[in-house]
Parts: C-alpha cells; sequence; structure tokens
C-alpha cells in the first residue's frame, strides 16, 4: 500500500468516526425518527452526499453505532469481563454490583441507543446483543462456578439473572434519574440485592395457608429448602 492509498483510508475513517459521532450526540437525544440525514451531515461538518459515500441511509448509521458501542461493552478489558475471569462469583456479589455500578457509568452512551431502539426500531439492532447471553456467561464463568453452586443452578442462568437486576437497578438510577428508587443509598442497596440472591428470604410460619405435606413436596426440593433455612438459622 503506498502512502497516498494508506492516508486516504486514514481520512475514510476520521469522516465515518466523525459521521457516527454525530449521530450518537442526535440520536441520544432526539430518537432515531427526530433525527434526519441533513441534521447529521450538519452536526458532522459534512456535505450530505458525503454521507452516502459511507452510509446508504441513516439506518445503517444506527446499526454501526450500536455495533460499535456494544464491542467496547463487551470487550475483555472491561470490568464485567474482568470479574467473569476472576473466579469471584458466586461469593462476592457486592463487588458484582460495585462492576455493574460501573459499567452502567462507562457505558451510558450504548445503554441510551438500546432503549431508542427498542422504543422505534422494535429492538432489532440489540437483540443479537442478548441472544444466548445465558451461555456466554457460563462459557465466561468456567467450571469453577458450576461447581460452587447447588447442582441445580445453572451458573450461566443464574449469573445472568443478578446481572440483569443490577443493571436495571443502575439505569433506573442513572439514566431514569429515579435517584434512590428502592429507598435505600446506593451501598445499602447493593447490599440488600446481593443478600437477597445470597441468603433467599427467610422462610416463614404459615398462618392462614395450610402446610404442604411433605410428600408432596419433591426431595431435591425439600433438600434445598432445608440448606436455606440452616443457612439462615447460623
Amino acid at each position: 500500500m503506498n502512502e497516498r492509498s494508506f492516508m486516504s483510508r486514514i481520512l475514510d475513517s476520521e469522516r465515518r468516526r466523525a459521521i457516527e459521532d454525530a449521530a450518537l450526540k442526535l440520536f441520544s437525544s432526539r430518537g432515531f425518527h427526530g433525527v434526519g440525514l441533513r441534521d447529521l451531515a450538519t452536526e458532522a461538518e459534512v456535505s450530505l452526499g458525503n454521507i452516502y459515500n459511507y452510509f446508504p441511509s441513516k439506518e445503517p448509521i444506527f446499526a454501526a453505532l450500536v455495533d460499535r458501542l456494544y464491542a467496547d461493552f463487551a470487550s475483555s478489558t472491561e470490568p464485567l469481563a474482568e470479574f467473569l475471569r476472576s473466579g469471584r462469583f458466586p461469593d462476592d456479589l457486592l463487588e458484582l454490583g460495585r462492576v455493574m455500578s460501573e459499567m452502567v457509568n462507562r457505558h451510558r452512551s450504548y445503554l441510551t441507543l438500546v432503549y431508542v431502539d427498542i422504543a422505534e426500531l422494535g429492538g432489532k439492532h440489540v437483540r443479537p446483543h442478548y441472544a444466548a447471553l445465558a451461555a456466554r456467561f457460563r462459557t465466561a464463568l468456567g467450571s469453577d462456578a458450576a461447581r460452587a453452586l447447588p447442582g441445580w443452578a445453572d451458573p450461566g442462568v443464574v449469573f445472568a439473572i443478578i446481572y440483569m437486576q443490577f443493571s436495571s437497578y443502575f439505569v433506573i438510577e442513572r439514566l431514569v434519574g429515579a435517584k434512590g428508587h428502592l429507598g435505600l443509598p446506593e451501598d445499602q442497596a447493593i447490599a440488600m440485592i446481593a443478600q437477597l440472591f445470597m441468603l433467599g428470604l427467610a422462610p416463614r410460619k404459615a398462618t392462614h395457608v395450610p402446610k404442604t405435606p411433605a410428600a408432596a413436596v419433591p426431595r431435591a426440593r425439600r433438600r434445598v429448602l432445608r440448606r436455606v433455612g440452616a443457612r439462615h438459622r447460623r
């Protein structure tokens, strides 16, 4: 590749990035349907024709931007990926809560466009990001997590459920702006969520609901209930 060709590719990459960055600003504030190609051209300081040199229409700009931001979110160097490799699950859910706090802070732009895509485009661009989520977590966690959980608990499914709970909490706190929506300071809310998943809800004596005969409860479930009860008594 000669120098002229190399410089041309650099300029193309910079212009494409400028268009995507302009799109991020406008899509985040106006939504998808509230932005036109002329708006994008003005914001990116390029001609309308120049946009067509890189994208055939508006939606491919949105799709490319979402994919770029997701790649950043899912990077192996991000706190979530590092936690998955650390072997700290399921023992350190407090740290997972702190990790998800940081992930939401670092990736507000991506998460904002997730909701734009859901609201205006039916979620078709972010749907692949959530497909087989539990399977991907299971692979990332490795076999140690499975050994640390009861036999009936799939580590990928368990992690995905806890991940989504923490993610939802911080999205409501940070993106929606409903501060303290659980009625607790953030550190206490993280601790409450972590404790709920680690300990479950303590068995309570039935007052008006008849007890289920022990024979009607599957043996495996009775073992789980006994373990939970013993843990709470300690």
